[in-house]
């Protein structure tokens, strides 16, 4: 579901407008936290609607790990993998390393192989 253009510039306006209200009652310091978080709202919305923002798949994650390991992971946010490692170095956060050596493993179990 993703939002057309005017319902985005409809959305900035009002962070916009906001932004000035809170500016005037609250100070400009105060207000300035709160219009990074404003601008960080407007980057989400670039994006509300694609996979990524759903939660979905991060990029160099295969289909399998994303499947077996991601969706059921802490780490796994709205935006995206929170992981740092995962950030740098995709398929390689822990979680994805256990999941990896489990599957070899029970590959062994399954071929008869005494390890």
């Amino acid at each position: 579901m993703a939002l057309t253009v005017e319902e985005k510039s409809l959305v900035h306006e009002a962070l916009q407008v906001y932004i000035q209200l809170a500016t005037q009652q609250m100070g400009a310091q105060r207000a300035q936290g709160m219009a990074q978080i404003a601008r960080d709202i407007i980057l989400k919305l670039d994006n509300l609607g694609s996979e990524e923002a759903a939660g979905g798949k991060p990029a160099g994650i295969s289909d399998e790990w994303f499947d077996s390991v991601c969706k059921s992971c802490d780490m796994l946010s709205p935006t995206g993998c929170t992981d740092k490692v995962t950030a740098k170095f995709p398929g390689k956060c822990d979680p994805i390393l256990k999941y990896e050596h489990n599957k070899f493993l029970a590959s062994k179990i399954h071929e008869g192989v005494t390890i």
